[in-house]
């Protein structure tokens, strides 16, 4: 997580209160999109067949997406997020 995104909003020191909020956010992320497309996964294998392996695809497939989105939200810098927000 950038450094100035943890900045408090007078800038002199880091928002202790913040981060966790950030961190269980960003986890919970991951575990839904994992969960989510785990589950779609299994669906799509009772329709189809092979239950077991779309369930395991469909979890590998959201885990990967939710640490990309958690990557790009480390990676990127405040500035860019509050630009691309508004327009």
């Amino acid at each position: 997580m950038p450094l100035e995104s943890r900045r408090d909003k007078k800038g002199s020191g880091l928002a202790p209160r913040r981060l966790p909020g950030e961190v269980l956010g960003l986890s919970l992320n991951v575990v839904v999109a994992a969960f989510l497309f785990g589950f779609i996964g299994r669906w799509v294998g009772t329709k189809i067949g092979g239950e077991e392996y779309l369930t395991l695809l469909g979890g590998f497939i959201g885990a990967a997406a939710g640490f990309y989105s958690l990557y790009r939200h480390l990676t990127t810098r405040p500035e860019d997020r509050a630009k691309k927000k508004t327009g």
